[in-house]
């Protein structure tokens, strides 16, 4: 993930972690009365008891701290405007090595059209020539040792 993605998730989460808080905070707490003069006419059905809500609380604020320098670190890892000048050259070298294996796969594709098309031509001229009966009981092997010749040239080509 990089880190604009992740800078993005962590702020998310700050606004879910705050949103909850409020919520927490204004639906959960017990309004208390101060004054004998006021008489406490809000009452909450959901009010968390006094402790939990100060845990409930606490537990709020360490999260969004946490979350806080979680950002904190996020944004300081972030690219600064002079770097530049490295992730330029970066870049070009990146390229250079891009443009070097790009040349070394076409050679190489030129070398397997090379010896796909020389294994064609040898393989035509077997095809094309099939041996008499004549030269069979003879034994006569000319075009078979010229096929086996040019096979073993593509091997050699092949190994180099």
């Amino acid at each position: 993930m990089d880190r604009i993605t992740q800078l993005q998730d962590a702020i998310l989460d700050l606004l879910t972690i705050t949103h909850t808080s409020i919520e927490y905070i204004t639906k959960r707490t017990q309004f208390e009365q101060t004054s004998a003069a006021i008489p406490q006419t809000l009452q909450t059905p959901l009010a968390a008891s006094r402790v939990d809500y100060r845990i409930a609380i606490e537990t709020f604020v360490a999260d969004i701290v946490k979350r806080s320098k979680d950002i904190e670190v996020l944004i300081a890892a972030l690219p600064k405007k002079g770097d530049a000048h490295l992730r330029a050259k970066r870049l070009e070298q990146l390229q250079s090595e891009m443009i070097l294996a790009n040349q070394e796969y076409n050679d190489a594709l030129a070398r397997s059209e090379a010896l796909l098309k020389e294994l064609q031509d040898a393989l035509a001229v077997v095809l094309a020539t099939e041996p008499s009966s004549e030269d069979v009981i003879e034994g006569k092997q000319g075009h078979q040792d010229e096929v086996a010749g040019r096979i073993q040239d593509i091997d050699e080509m092949g190994d180099a």
